[in-house]
């Protein structure tokens, strides 16, 4: 099970740190960003004491009763039934408790339920397959021709909301949405400037060009604004396992994806809807900042 505990204490700080910080700064209202660290820790943690309390009684071949929570008045109606241990079943134990928590234990299948910085997801097709109030997926990028790494390494600031563009080959039916995107960088009255601009937002555009071939058309007067205001990586590896497969990017209609600063998916769009919804999703929590 390893530093389970420790690793939930760093998600609880990753998790409060950036609120406080963006009320403190009076650029978030403390009454709605506030609430929020409850209703996603709560839950999480007490996922982290059951799932760990379980393998805890197997370990010690132990049929003393897990801790537990009243759903009602904890609001954890989410909460998962526990594997409850019965000592000499160990193998039907370990293929139920490895199956149903697996991807819990390795820190990528714990959603956070939704609130005013995780919107329901809404009907139809997602933009992206990384719903709201999941971590964000860390695939492989080329930063330059002699330099690649990880999203992550270009998701960095405490106090930075990431906006990330997936932009296919930057041409056709996409280049159009893209324009859209570019108009929201350039104007003075988009919810990009109205909350602070390049000191609020970290932006970065991923194109399947490699750099010599997006440069000029990026340069071109649609795609201005993205040149001006995003950091440029490019997605050059395999079909299989490049960043607009990991997220299942349509790459007629392309995506932006707002990843919070503790890296977990706020909301998302296709490009040509990112405009209403993003207006719509930031005006729900942050403040506009002083002129």
């Amino acid at each position: 099970m390893g530093a389970f505990g420790l690793n939930a204490s760093i998600m609880d700080a990753a998790n409060v740190a950036w609120k406080i910080g963006l009320c403190a700064r009076n650029l978030a209202q403390l009454s709605t960003l506030g609430p929020t660290y409850d209703q996603e820790r709560r839950l999480h943690a007490n996922c982290i004491i059951r799932v760990s309390g379980s393998y805890l009684r197997f370990v010690c071949n132990s049929e003393f009763p897990l801790a537990s929570f009243d759903k009602a008045t904890a609001n954890l109606a989410n909460l998962p039934d526990a594997i409850t241990y019965t000592p000499g079943k160990d193998l039907e134990f370990i293929r139920e408790f490895f199956g149903k928590n697996g991807h819990f234990l390795l820190g990528v299948d714990a959603p956070y339920q939704a609130n005013i910085i995780n919107l329901p997801v809404r009907p139809g097709r997602p933009p992206v397959s990384p719903l709201n109030g999941v971590r964000a997926p860390n695939p492989r990028l080329c930063f330059s021709p002699s330099n690649t790494g990880y999203l992550y390494d270009a998701l960095l600031g405490a106090d930075r909301i990431h906006l990330v563009v997936f932009a296919s080959d930057l041409q056709g039916p996409v280049a159009e949405a893209l324009a859209k995107v570019s108009a929201i960088f350039s104007s003075p009255s988009s919810f990009y400037h109205t909350y602070g601009g390049q000191s609020r937002f970290n932006t970065v555009l991923i194109t399947k060009c490699l750099e010599f071939e997006a440069a000029p058309l990026l340069s071109s007067s649609p795609l201005v604004g993205l040149k001006d205001n995003c950091r440029i990586l490019y997605d050059d590896r395999a079909p299989d396992e490049d960043a607009h497969t990991c997220y299942e990017v349509d790459h007629a209609r392309g995506a932006i994806v707002v990843v919070r600063p503790d890296l977990w998916v706020g909301e998302s769009a296709f490009l040509d809807e990112s405009e209403e919804i993003l207006d719509k999703y930031f005006a729900g929590w942050l403040l506009p900042v002083s002129k």
